[in-house]
C-alpha cells in the first residue's frame, strides 16, 4: 500500500507532518507541504508533540471526504437508499452514486479520495505508533499507554471501515482478498490480505488497545490532562469494547460480540436519553444525538457548515421521501410514539429533511457527530443473546426508550425470522444520517435494499479499489 505521506529517513529522521492544533476540534487537517514538515524527532521530543499527531488523526476523520459527510449522511446513506434522488441535474454525482455507477468519473473521484484519505490517517497512526515506541520516557507512563491504545484503536477503526467498504462481507467472502492492513511507515507494498485476515488484525490491535487503555480515565474518573480528560471525543476503553462488538459481529463470532456488548451496558457510563431531552418544542435544545448514549463521537467545528450544505434546503441538499420514512418507521403502528420519526425530521412539503445533526449557536450539542452509540450494544446483544428471552428484552429496552409502548414488546415466542427482522428495522431507523444501514445490509448478505430505483446486484456491496492503487500494487 503506498502510504501517501512522502517519507524519507536519514539518520533517525523522519519527514513528517507537523499538525499545531490546540484542541481535539475537526479542522481542516493540513495539507502536506514542506511548510509542515519537521524533523520526527523534534515533534516526539516533547509532549505536545504526541497530541499533535494525534489530534491530527481525528481531525482528519472529521473533513466533508470522510466521517463529516461522506461515510456518514453522505455517500453511505445514499448508497442505503435513504433519500429521494430524481436527476443528475437535479442531485450532481449522488444521483449517480444512489444507481450504484461507481464507473462515473465524479463517483469514481469520490471513492479514490476516501480510500486515499483513509490509508492517509493510517500513515499518520504508524509515525505516532513509531514516536511512540522510539521516544519512551517523554510521555509519563499512564499517558503513554492511553496514547498508545488510541492510536492501535484508530489505526483497526480506520482499516475496519475500509474493509467495510472495498472487501466482501465476511459472510459472502471470507477467504477472498480484500485490502492491505498497513502496520508500518514503509516504501515496500503491504500486499492484500483476505477478508478473514483483515477482521482478525483489526481484533488483534483492538484487543491490544483494550489492555492499554485498562486505566483509561473513564474508568478511573482521574485524567492526568484535560486534553486526555475529553474521552467522548475519544476512542476510550469502552468505545475500543463496542467497536469489538461491532467487528466481532461482522466476523459472526457472537460470543465475543455480546461478551463486549455487554461490557459496555453493564457499565452503566451511558444512561438512556430522557424524552425530556428530546421532546423539545424548541429546536436548538434539543437532544437529537442522543448525547448521553454517544460511546465516542467527534468534535466536528465545522459540522454546522456541512448540514447546512447537505441537509438544509440548498442547491446540495439531500431529501427524504415522506412516503419512505413512513414505511421505515412503520407509521401505521407506531407513527404517533416514536420520538425518531417525531422529532428527526422536518417536513416542508412532500419531501423531509433530516434534522437529527442540526447545529444552532447556542445549543449544547453542537459540534458533535457519534460514531458509536449505546443502542448498537443493545442491536447487538438482541442479535447475539444466547436465549430468545434476551434477546427480546435487549429489543424491547430500546424500543421502550424511543417511545414505544410495553403492550408493543416483542413476546419471548416470537419466531426467529420475525425478531431479525425487527432488529433490522430498527438498525434503519436508529442510524439515520450515520451510514451504518447500508453496512448492516451488506453484513447480513441482504439481496436487496429496500426502495432500490434499479435492478440490485450484491456486487454493489464492494466499492472499486482505485485503478492507481492497483497499479501500484500489481493488483491487477
Amino acid at each position: 500500500m503506498n502510504t501517501m505521506i512522502r517519507i524519507q529517513k536519514t539518520k533517525n529522521i523522519l519527514g513528517i507532518l507537523f499538525f499545531s492544533l490546540l484542541s481535539v476540534s475537526c479542522q481542516e487537517w493540513l495539507d502536506v507541504s514542506p511548510s509542515t514538515e519537521v524533523k520526527y524527532d523534534d515533534l516526539f521530543s516533547y509532549k505536545n508533540g504526541f497530541k499533535d499527531q494525534l489530534t491530527g488523526v481525528y481531525t482528519a476523520l472529521c473533513s466533508e471526504n470522510l466521517y463529516g459527510v461522506e461515510l456518514g449522511f453522505g455517500m453511505l446513506d445514499v448508497l442505503g437508499q435513504q433519500y429521494y434522488l430524481w436527476s443528475a441535474a437535479a442531485n450532481g454525482p449522488y444521483y449517480n452514486l444512489h444507481r450504484f455507477e461507481y464507473d462515473n468519473s465524479r463517483i469514481e473521484a469520490t471513492i479514490n479520495t476516501i480510500w486515499t484519505d483513509m490509508y492517509n490517517a493510517v500513515a499518520n497512526v504508524n509515525i505516532l505508533l513509531q514516536g511512540l515506541a522510539d521516544h519512551r520516557g517523554v510521555l509519563a507512563e499512564n499517558e503513554e499507554k492511553i496514547y498508545e491504545g488510541e492510536a492501535y484503536a484508530l489505526r483497526a477503526f480506520l482499516h475496519f471501515d475500509l474493509l467495510r467498504l472495498f472487501g466482501k462481507s465476511y459472510v459472502s467472502g471470507a477467504d477472498e482478498k480484500a485490502i492491505p492492513y498497513v502496520k508500518a511507515i514503509s516504501k515496500k507494498v503491504t500486499p492484500l490480505s483476505t477478508v478473514s485476515e483483515v477482521l482478525d488484525m483489526v481484533a488483534g490491535d483492538l484487543e491490544k488497545a483494550a489492555a492499554l487503555l485498562e486505566e483509561d480515565p473513564i474508568k478511573t474518573g482521574q485524567a492526568t490532562t484535560s486534553f486526555l480528560g475529553t474521552r467522548s471525543f475519544h476512542l476510550n476503553y469502552y468505545a475500543v469494547r463496542a467497536l469489538l462488538a461491532r467487528v466481532y459481529l461482522y466476523k459472526n463470532d457472537k460470543v465475543n460480540a455480546l461478551k463486549n456488548a455487554r461490557e459496555v451496558i453493564l457499565s452503566e457510563k451511558y444512561p438512556w436519553v430522557s424524552k425530556g431531552a428530546v421532546a423539545t418544542s424548541d429546536r436548538k435544545d434539543r437532544d437529537g444525538i442522543f448525547l448521553p448514549e454517544c460511546i465516542w463521537m467527534l468534535n466536528n467545528t465545522r459540522l454546522k457548515t456541512l448540514t447546512e450544505t447537505y441537509l438544509k434546503e440548498s442547491d446540495n441538499t439531500l431529501y427524504c421521501n415522506g412516503s419512505v420514512i413512513d414505511e421505515i418507521f412503520e407509521s401505521q403502528t407506531y407513527g404517533g410514539l416514536d420520538w425518531r420519526y417525531i422529532y428527526y425530521f422536518e417536513r416542508p412539503d412532500w419531501y423531509w429533511l433530516s434534522n437529527k445533526l442540526y447545529q444552532y449557536t447556542t445549543s449544547a450539542y453542537n459540534n458533535r457527530q457519534p460514531l458509536l452509540r449505546l443502542s448498537e450494544m443493545y442491536l447487538i446483544a438482541a442479535e447475539c443473546a444466547t436465549s430468545k428471552k434476551e434477546a427480546v428484552e435487549y429489543l424491547n429496552t430500546l424500543r421502550q426508550h424511543r417511545g414505544f409502548e410495553e403492550s408493543h414488546n416483542l413476546k419471548e415466542n416470537v419466531a426467529d425470522e420475525y425478531l431479525q427482522t425487527a432488529i433490522g428495522k430498527e438498525y434503519r431507523k436508529e442510524f439515520i444520517g450515520e451510514g451504518q444501514w447500508f453496512y448492516y445490509c451488506k453484513r447480513t448478505d441482504q439481496a436487496v435494499l429496500p426502495n432500490v430505483t434499479v435492478p440490485f446486484s450484491k456486487t454493489y456491496y464492494v466499492l472499486p479499489i482505485p485503478e492507481q492503487e492497483k497499479e501500484y500494487g500489481n493488483r491487477n
